[in-house]
């Protein structure tokens, strides 16, 4: 699944590529402009949080609320977490 998006400032469109996802797991790719960044979530209650801004990208991994991120200045957060309950949950919120 491919999901196109605008990224922040003038870096154009983004994608957003899921490469796994299955039972308490998900993967992913993020291409903005000359950045990449890749994530993934194995176990229950894991995830990985990627910030892309218009000068970079960079991201976080490890045990995770299934909670919506909140919105950043200037950033989009890409969110790609395992629910408990063996879900895997996506999110991406734009200021």
């Amino acid at each position: 699944m491919t999901i196109r998006f605008p990224a922040p400032g003038d870096a154009g469109r983004a994608t957003l590529s899921v490469t796994k996802v299955g039972p308490n797991e998900i993967e992913y790719e993020v291409k903005s402009g000359n950045n990449r960044s890749s994530g993934g979530a194995r176990g229950p209650g894991q995830g990985c949080l990627t910030y892309l801004r218009d000068r970079g990208s960079g991201n976080s991994c490890g045990t995770l609320a299934p909670t919506r991120p909140s919105p950043q200045p200037g950033a989009v957060v890409i969110q790609a977490a395992t629910g408990t309950d063996g879900t895997a949950l996506l999110h991406i919120v734009s200021p």
